[in-house]
């Protein structure tokens, strides 16, 4: 029998961790210093923790990420005074004092995580005694993020105002309140604007009697996305809750989609390829057919200091990760941001070697193992009755 679990291993091994490989060149730049280099979406895809820069002596070149993640590289979050902060039940109302009479558009709400759907509604009020319809109930974004207070970020979009006051309702399917720590606004937004659209996305959609099944198998590559998109064109009313869920990976996302709301859902690096579907619950609605999907990446960068007239060239391996971080890590927060920004070039994916079928010998082949194991089990069956007839006579 080991004989038989390590061959099962073997192949588990060999064919469930697929080897990915890309190349890139990186421009000559004609003063030394630092760049910011583009990634493109499938080198992100195909691993951040992989990747390496080398020069033309191949001596390995230290480098760090920017933007990572959608949270990490946010650091200019301003609360806004809260006038007041009310929980009833399941219920929360806020207050926020937008005493700078800014434009707002948005609202960031930092919680402590909460296993449960959040609808949220706003008003706009001038003096707090007439208030203004601003934005609907609808289902809010959440955007998960690793952090040691076991934190996260609820993102809500409304049409542009400046009412000196508005009011946040925020309820939930459960019947306690949600723990609000802050609300307020980040000033880099355009971080979450600054997404790359993943232009591959094909789907087939089918329905049974209580789900639509939504699947990507032309998907080539996989991709880190960060924001999802769902168009669905002249339906009626609708609220749909679903799932993204990928076999590989298994990363799981639940969503929510609404005819009162625009269906785009930000998500924190989800793994997305031909092994992701999309499964929405009908119960007993009529199939909700979804008549686009798009799906985006966060722009990412490599920070690496580059050498005039040097050449380097980017390598991505899934078999080699870095083994330790680089001393450049901990200097990254003293190098701008604004740097120059060059593009990748000759980019290379070198697909797979996949070793030639053979032909499966006798004790490999599914019968034989099958008809093994049924006689194993019949003569512990026999064993175990003799014993059970033997314990009785005694």
């Amino acid at each position: 029998m080991k004989k038989y679990l390590v061959f099962f291993i073997f192949v588990f091994i060999q064919y469930g961790f697929a080897q990915t490989v890309w190349k890139a060149d990186i421009p000559v730049v004609d003063k030394s210093d630092y760049y910011n280099i583009e990634l493109n979406q499938e080198l992100v895809g195909a691993g951040l923790a992989y990747i390496k820069i080398f020069d033309e002596q191949n001596i390995e070149t230290p480098y760090f990420i920017r933007s990572t993640d959608p949270i990490q590289e946010i650091n200019s979050f301003e609360s806004f005074k809260l006038e007041s902060n009310i929980t009833k039940d399941s219920l929360n109302i806020i207050v926020v004092d937008n005493n700078k009479l800014e434009n707002l558009n948005r609202f960031c709400i930092i919680l402590q995580k909460a296993e449960t759907e959040i609808f949220a509604a706003i008003r706009g009020s001038n003096e707090k005694e007439k208030w203004f319809v601003v934005k609907q109930a609808s289902e809010a974004s959440r955007v998960g993020r690793q952090t040691a207070d076991n934190t996260e970020m609820m993102i809500i979009d409304f049409p542009q105002g400046k009412y000196r006051f508005y009011e946040i309702k925020l309820w939930s399917n459960s019947s306690s309140p949600l723990d609000i720590q802050k609300v307020g606004r980040i000033k880099n937004t355009s971080l979450y604007g600054n997404f790359v659209e993943i232009s591959d996305v094909k789907f087939v959609q089918e329905s049974d009697e209580k789900n639509t099944y939504i699947r990507f198998p032309d998907m080539k590559h996989i991709y880190c996305i960060n924001k999802v998109e769902f168009g669905i064109k002249n339906k009626p009313d609708y609220l749909r809750h679903a799932k993204l869920i990928d076999s590989v990976s298994y990363d799981t996302e639940r969503i929510s989609l609404s005819s009162v709301k625009d269906n785009i859902f930000f998500i924190n690096d989800f793994s997305f390829s031909s092994n992701t579907s999309v499964v929405i619950e009908n119960k007993n609605n009529p199939p909700l057919a979804i008549d686009s999907i798009k799906i985006y990446g966060l722009r990412r960068y490599v920070c690496v200091y580059l050498e005039a007239g040097k050449r380097y060239n980017l390598l991505s391996d899934s078999s080699n990760p870095i083994s330790s971080g680089y001393d450049i890590e901990h200097f990254k927060d003293k190098i701008s941001t604004d740097l120059p920004i060059l593009q990748l070039t000759n980019q290379e994916f070198i697909p797979e070697k996949v070793a030639p079928q053979r032909t499966l010998s006798l004790i490999e082949q599914p019968v034989f193992l099958w008809s093994v194991i049924i006689v194993v089990g019949i003569f512990l069956i026999f064993v175990c009755f003799r014993m059970i007839r033997e314990l009785r006579k005694k």
